[in-house]
């Protein structure tokens, strides 16, 4: 084919210098003369175009056929995180003991991750991820999917989310700050084995999932703050659905409002009893550092029912976003919990909708990070080697403000009582490009355990992000 192709462009090539040089050769009163340097940057030219095109048919070979075969595209991610969590202020203790000991500072790996994902045969695609969040290996993703199902539109099914909100199926690669807000990992059971079908209508603008998933966890190693009591257990059912809309979408989500719901329906695993935690707003992963001011177990509920309300909104550079969550778990005993956040480009960038998955998406920069070491003329010191900023990136900063409310829940172990949390984080994310970023934060936790204590912690956190 390469042979074929240089032959062809090479004969075109003598063709257009011949033609050229007789023209020059008839036309009255020239005088002949050798065919002047024109012909070689000519020559030059094709040459590029050549492997212009050579690259273009490779390119168009490498690509993989996915009417008779899947295709493979390889994805990861790497969060390395750095926290300081301050002395506790203590405002009261009742049974003599340190409530809220002092978390010790730490610099570490928060998450990394590899996985396969593709698309198939028209209507298949596919997705396999693991994880290391710095001391287990877990599964996230394995699942297939299948669209233009007749009566169902779009199924999957595998180990995958539970769908319990907007902020949860925002990926972790998209979301503002470096952990989502306590209420959302609290109401949020995590991924589960099984199945779902989602509707799409009105050019994917209404997006409606229904899924039955086993309220027994696949793995032992996850997730950490909504828990069944382990993988051995017997498992019951979720039945999880939700409902979003966006009534306004323009520029390819740069501009857009978003509302939704979800429920869910979960019956205890056998032999075990479900557990909800409060982890406040800055953790390590594995590493099990963070403020976890209060813990709700052994509920003897045979089941509970969940739901929430979202609702978001963006015009290019400014956006907000708010959830509601709230839990009823047998008589008398109910949880609350919801978030707000504002955020603003200082840089005039924004981050897109997400209609296929109701959730918020990547962040489109206008400009990525980029300095060079350039010759720099000083007014005082001459000719100096020194480094300039072509472009800084995009800059966020964000505020977002977080309680929960487990005080009407009664248990049977004091030290798993309810209690309440309000948390305050402000922070600054600077994009280098649409998969790097840094992240500044300062997080303000203030957190009671039932009849224990009330405490507050400062936490100063960063990271630095990048995912392919």
């Amino acid at each position: 084919m390469k042979m074929t192709i240089r032959f062809l462009a090479a004969v075109a090539l003598l063709l257009g210098a011949s033609s050229s040089a007789l023209a020059q050769y008839h036309h009255p009163g020239a005088v002949y003369s050798s065919p002047s340097p024109y012909y070689a940057a000519d020559a030059g030219d094709w040459e590029a175009r050549i492997s212009k095109l050579e690259d273009g048919l490779k390119k168009k070979e490498d690509k993989v056929d996915t009417k008779k075969k899947f295709s493979v595209d390889v994805s990861g991610r790497v969060f390395l995180d750095a926290v300081t969590f301050g002395d506790p202020a203590t405002n009261w203790a009742i049974d003599g003991k340190d409530p809220v000991p002092r978390q010790g500072d730490i610099l570490g790996l928060r998450d990394a991750r590899i996985g396969v994902a593709g698309k198939g045969f028209e209507i298949f695609d596919y997705k396999a991820e693991i994880g290391y969040d710095g001391a287990d290996v877990r599964i996230t993703d394995v699942l297939m999917g299948v669209k233009d199902v007749p009566g169902l539109d779009y199924v999957r099914i595998g180990h995958y989310k539970v769908e319990s909100g907007m902020s949860y199926l925002t990926s972790g690669r998209n979301s503002t700050a470096m952990e989502r807000a306590t209420p959302v990992t609290m109401f949020s059971p995590g991924r589960r084995f099984g199945a779902g079908q989602t509707f799409y209508f009105a050019d994917d603008k209404v997006r409606w999932f229904n899924g039955i998933f086993a309220s027994r966890r696949l793995d032992s190693a996850g997730p950490k703050y909504y828990t069944d009591g382990g993988s051995d257990s017997g498992s019951g059912i979720i039945y999880n659905s939700r409902l979003s809309l966006v009534p306004y979408y323009e520029k390819n989500g740069e501009r857009y409002f978003h509302l939704g719901g979800h429920y869910m329906y979960m019956e205890k695993p056998t032999g075990n009893s479900p557990t909800f935690a409060s982890p406040g707003s800055a953790r390590i992963g594995g590493f099990g550092r963070s403020v976890n001011w209060y813990t709700v177990a052994a509920f003897d509920a045979a089941y509970y029912n969940q739901g929430g309300f979202e609702m978001a909104w963006g015009s290019g550079p400014l956006a907000f976003a708010s959830e509601l969550f709230a839990g009823t778990y047998g008589k008398g005993r109910d949880m609350y919990g919801g978030y707000v956040e504002v955020r603003y480009f200082l840089t005039g960038d924004h981050r897109a909708y997400d209609k296929k998955n109701g959730a918020l998406g990547n962040v489109k920069t206008k400009k990525n990070f980029n300095c060079a070491k350039e010759r720099v003329q000083t007014r005082h010191h001459g000719m100096l080697d020194g480094f300039v900023v072509k472009s800084l990136g995009a800059l966020e900063v964000f505020a977002q403000w977080s309680f929960t409310d487990a005080d009407r829940v009664f248990y049977v172990n004091p030290d798993n009582g309810g209690g309440r949390t309000m948390d305050t984080v402000l922070g600054l994310n600077w994009y280098w490009n649409p998969n790097t970023r840094m992240m500044f934060e300062y997080v303000h936790s203030d957190g009671t355990r039932q009849g224990h204590f009330r405490a507050t912690e400062d936490i100063f956190a960063t990271s630095l992000r990048f995912y392919f």
